[in-house]
């Protein structure tokens, strides 16, 4: 009964000593995502068409700054 036993080990360490795995962990690509540029232009455009009526303030005179 021993012998089946030491048999049935050497059999499990010799099956398992035969399973081998790799694992391969390639690096991850990053790329940029321009998704938001374009909403940010888009945006921008929106805006300018939509306040492109309206004057700016005059730019204070030098010497004439609202900042004391």
């Amino acid at each position: 009964m021993n012998t089946r036993h030491s048999l049935a080990a050497a059999a499990g360490a010799a099956a398992l000593a035969g399973c081998t795995h790799s694992v391969k962990v390639e690096p991850i690509k990053v790329e940029p995502i321009d998704i938001t540029l374009h909403i940010y232009l888009e945006a921008d455009r929106k805006l300018d068409s939509f306040f492109g009526d309206q004057t700016p303030p005059p730019a204070p005179k030098p010497g004439e700054g609202g900042q004391p």
